[in-house]
């Protein structure tokens, strides 16, 4: 066992519980390495949506650590899901992050694939060249209710329990029907672990986020999960019309389904609709917010009139690139139907915000000052939980690993 596994597994078998983590798990490249490998080489990634390529051909190109990947509608309808690498040379295939292509082409030597990955021209290679078992290189994918899933692992690990948990609230909300209405990519100086944690907790709301609050106090003033009046009230409204409320709690995930506050309706500065047309047909607009969260990689808060997911990937010890999408229904129209800026104000505030705590956190952690704190057991409850799912994945792909 190399000297680094062995120093993340003393740390993990010897840290404190409901504390932060020693400092090596937030910038020490020994240990992101770790995390590329035994984590985010092993694990799925949410990649992003089924809107995205809905045509035959249509692609976009998304990085996850050291690995640029391609997913794409191919000729036989399914989305697949390859690395971005040439099997001549190794080359970087696609430049761009979206498109659409009849056929993927290597801009090295020319060589050419088909949609579904299949080495198609390999031009001007010496006689008795075989080209046996040189197929872009496949990753494992998943669709769920509009959403993509990959995973770079030869063997991925189990999804049906977060697909049986999350289906029945996705599905009514019609994600795949829909359309990106924006999208915005930004690279936080501080490890994944430290915007992920951020994420988790909204202990920080009533200083860092003015705007999120105006619609979210909910969140912060009911601390503990519990059924109140007004949410048992939704959950059998909705639940009678045949839209999955409650709330499911996996061993990496967890989705719910809870009201607003008072007369507010989604999401805005005024907590009014940002878009007039519905996301999706729904029997009545009173459906609350859907809250999802997926470790290591995505939050996602869907409402009656849009969507919005947040996806954070690890690109480097103290660099992570998140990317913020909004989703709309596919017939509305921007300037009729919404105003972009009213659609993403609140989220975008809200995004930025957390970029500034995030690299905060991260410069006070570098520091010679640094030592791990206790979490907060009520307000950073959904922290310990990802921090103790993550400390257990490691130890036991180091475990297995020997």
């Amino acid at each position: 066992m190399s000297s680094a596994r062995l120093a993340m597994r003393g740390l993990l078998d010897t840290r404190r519980e409901r504390f932060s983590l020693p400092q090596e798990f937030y910038g020490d490249e020994a240990f992101y390495d770790l995390d590329l490998e035994l984590l985010f080489g092993r694990c799925w990634v949410l990649a992003g949506f089924e809107c995205q390529v809905r045509t035959q051909g249509q692609f976009f190109v998304l990085e996850v650590g050291r690995n640029s990947l391609i997913v794409v509608r191919a000729e036989d309808g399914s989305v697949r899901a390859y690395f971005n690498t040439c099997r001549h040379r190794g080359s970087r295939i696609c430049d761009a992050e979206a498109g659409q292509v009849k056929r993927f082409v290597c801009p090295y030597h020319n060589w050419s694939y088909k949609l579904d990955g299949t080495l198609s021209i390999a031009p001007q290679m010496h006689d008795g060249f075989e080209r046996v078992g040189l197929n872009l290189r496949a990753v494992h994918v998943r669709t769920l209710a509009g959403t993509i899933w990959v995973c770079t692992g030869k063997e991925p690990p189990d999804f049906s329990a977060h697909v049986g948990a999350v289906l029945p609230f996705l599905e009514p909300h019609a994600l795949g029907s829909a359309k990106v209405a924006f999208s915005t990519q930004v690279y936080i100086n501080a490890n994944w672990k430290v915007v992920d944690e951020n994420s988790r907790e909204c202990y920080h709301c009533p200083t860092g986020h003015p705007e999120l609050l105006r619609t979210f106090k909910n969140n912060f003033s009911r601390a503990a999960p519990g059924e109140t009046p007004a949410i048992a009230a939704l959950w059998q409204k909705c639940e009678a019309a045949g839209i999955r409320a409650g709330v499911i709690d996996g061993a990496d995930f967890r989705v719910s389904r809870i009201p607003f506050d008072g007369d507010i309706l989604s999401t805005t500065m005024h907590g009014g609709y940002a878009v007039t047309r519905a996301l999706a047909p729904l029997p009545f607009a009173d459906v609350g917010q859907l809250r999802w969260h997926h470790y290591p990689s995505m939050f996602g808060h869907v409402y009656y009139d849009y969507a919005m997911f947040y996806r954070m990937l690890p690109a480097g010890p103290r660099r992570t690139l998140v990317t913020a999408t909004w989703l709309v229904n596919a017939d509305a129209e921007e300037g009729r139907d919404y105003d972009l800026n009213h659609l993403t104000q609140v989220w975008n505030a809200t995004n930025d915000q957390d970029a500034v705590l995030s690299e905060r956190n991260q410069q006070g952690i570098n520091t010679d000052g640094y030592a791990p704190g206790p979490y907060n057991q009520v307000l950073e409850r959904d922290v310990v939980k990802f921090v103790e799912w993550y400390c257990g994945s490691m130890r036991e792909a180091l475990r297995v690993d020997g």
